[in-house]
């Protein structure tokens, strides 16, 4: 069983144009994980789609090693990319929420 990331509900994305630092992407959210101590990542998806307006990130799932007691688990991810890339959505592959609306912060 793999992580449940759900519908995007709970999932935030923002770019960060203050002046005065460098301009980044920030994605946040949780996944529902079959046990404790997953660690989740995201990373770039290779390609990216043919809508250059929605950024493609890839969650990954690392499960805990050893024995762990089987409790469904919210389990906190973030993202952070310096960029100056306009986008207007995010979206979770493989199974994660589609169209994260990204907000502009400056």
């Amino acid at each position: 069983m793999s992580c449940d990331c759900g519908d995007g509900a709970g999932w935030a994305a923002w770019h960060d144009r203050m002046p005065g630092k460098t301009q980044a992407l920030y994605v946040q959210g949780a996944c529902q994980c079959p046990t404790p101590e997953y660690t989740l990542t995201l990373e770039p998806h290779e390609p990216q789609g043919t809508n250059p307006d929605d950024y493609l990130l890839d969650l990954v799932a690392q499960a805990p090693e050893g024995p762990v007691p089987e409790v469904i688990t919210w389990t906190p991810v973030s993202y952070r990319e310096e960029t100056d890339a306009r986008y207007t959505t995010v979206t979770i592959l493989p199974d994660g929420p589609a169209g994260i609306p990204v907000q502009e912060v400056s």
